[in-house]
C-alpha cells in the first residue's frame, strides 16, 4: 500500500488536529450539507449526489460520496439531510446528519433569513496491519483495528435573496471525544469545531442570458489555516456553466455543469499548483448529479436564483 496514503489516514483519523469532514471543490451545488441553515431555501428541493476522487494515481487514495436531500414544508419550515461515505486506505468514516431550519421573510420579494440546526450520527474506522506502518513505537496505534461511533451538532444562519446569498456555520459543536487523551501528545483527541463563512452574488453581462456568479468559502478548524476558495462562474441561460476557482493552498479547479430538464450534471477537476504531490498525482476528479422536486410549498419560495 502506498505509504503516503497510509500517513495520510493516521493523520487524518488519529492526530485528531488534522481531522477533516471530506469537502468538495463544487460547493455551490451542495452547500446544504456546509450550513443547516440553507435547508428548504431553494425554489425545489434537491436530491443531489456528489462523488470526489481524489489524487488520482495514487493507491488506495480519498474517494468521498455525499447524497444529499432538503426542502421546505410551507415556505417557513424545512428539513433536509446527507448521508456521507469517506475511504482513504484503511481509514473510513461515514456521517449522517438531519438538519432543520426556519426562515423569516424580511422583504417578501426580495430577502429571507433563515436560522438552522443540524444533528449528526457519525462512524469512524481504522484498520491496519502492523507491518504497513514505520518502525518503531508509538503510542497512538496500540491497536490493529478501531471505531467508534460520536453524536455532534451543528448550527448555522444564512441570509438570502434572489441574486445573492450570504452564510455562517459552526459544525462539531459539543466537540465529541474521539479517543483517549495520548500522554504526551499536544493534541487532545475530539472533534474540534469548523467554522464555514461562505457567499455570492449573481450579475447580469449580457441581455439576461449571460450571467456571472463570483462566491466564496471559507473554511477554518482549530490550530489550523484558514483555507479560502475563490470561484467564478460564467452562465449561459441558466443552464450551462463554466467556472475556475483557486484555493490558497495552491489549488486551481476548473468545474462544468450543464442541465436537461430538471436534472443537473457537474464535474470538477482539481491540480495541485505546488508541493510534493504534484509531481504524482493524476489531479482530484468530481462529479455530481441533482433532480429539483418541484412542490407547491418549495415554488412559492423565495430562493437563491434558480440554477
Amino acid at each position: 500500500m502506498n505509504r503516503l496514503v497510509i500517513i495520510f489516514s493516521i493523520f487524518c483519523f488519529i492526530n485528531v488536529s488534522a481531522q477533516q469532514e471530506p469537502l468538495f471543490s463544487q460547493y455551490y451545488v451542495n452547500d446544504m450539507a456546509l450550513n443547516p441553515a440553507i435547508s428548504g431555501s431553494k425554489p425545489y428541493n434537491p436530491f443531489t449526489i456528489q462523488n470526489r476522487q481524489q489524487w488520482l494515481g495514487f493507491e488506495d487514495a480519498p474517494f468521498t460520496t455525499n447524497i444529499s436531500y432538503h426542502g421546505t414544508f410551507d415556505g417557513r419550515s424545512a428539513m433536509g439531510g446527507y448521508l456521507m461515505f469517506d475511504q482513504t486506505g484503511p481509514a473510513m468514516q461515514a456521517h449522517i446528519q438531519l438538519n432543520y431550519a426556519y426562515h423569516v421573510p424580511l422583504d417578501y420579494k426580495h430577502i429571507n433569513v433563515a436560522f438552522g440546526l443540524g444533528a449528526k450520527l457519525k462512524y469512524y474506522s481504522l484498520d491496519f496491519d502492523i507491518d504497513d506502518l514505520p518502525p518503531g513505537p508509538d503510542n497512538a496505534f496500540d491497536e490493529k483495528a478501531y471505531d467508534k461511533t460520536l453524536t455532534d451538532a451543528s448550527s448555522g444562519v444564512y441570509f438570502y435573496g434572489k441574486n445573492f446569498y450570504s452564510g455562517f456555520s459552526v459544525s462539531n459543536l459539543f466537540q465529541s471525544s474521539f479517543k483517549t487523551h495520548i500522554e504526551n501528545s499536544p493534541y487532545f483527541n475530539s472533534e474540534y469545531r469548523k467554522y464555514y463563512g461562505m457567499g455570492a452574488y449573481r450579475l447580469n453581462i449580457m441581455n439576461n442570458d449571460w450571467h456571472i456568479e463570483p462566491s466564496f468559502l471559507i473554511r477554518k478548524t482549530q490550530y489550523q489555516s484558514s483555507i479560502v476558495d475563490l470561484s467564478t462562474r460564467v452562465f449561459y441561460l441558466n443552464d450551462t456553466w463554466a467556472g475556475l476557482t483557486y484555493r490558497n493552498n495552491g489549488t486551481a479547479v476548473f468545474s462544468i455543469g450543464f442541465a436537461t430538464n430538471n436534472i443537473h450534471i457537474s464535474y470538477s477537476y482539481d491540480h495541485n499548483l505546488q508541493g510534493e504531490i504534484m509531481q504524482h498525482s493524476y489531479g482530484t476528479h468530481e462529479a455530481g448529479i441533482s433532480m429539483r422536486i418541484k412542490t407547491l410549498s418549495s415554488q412559492r419560495h423565495i430562493g437563491f436564483w434558480s440554477f
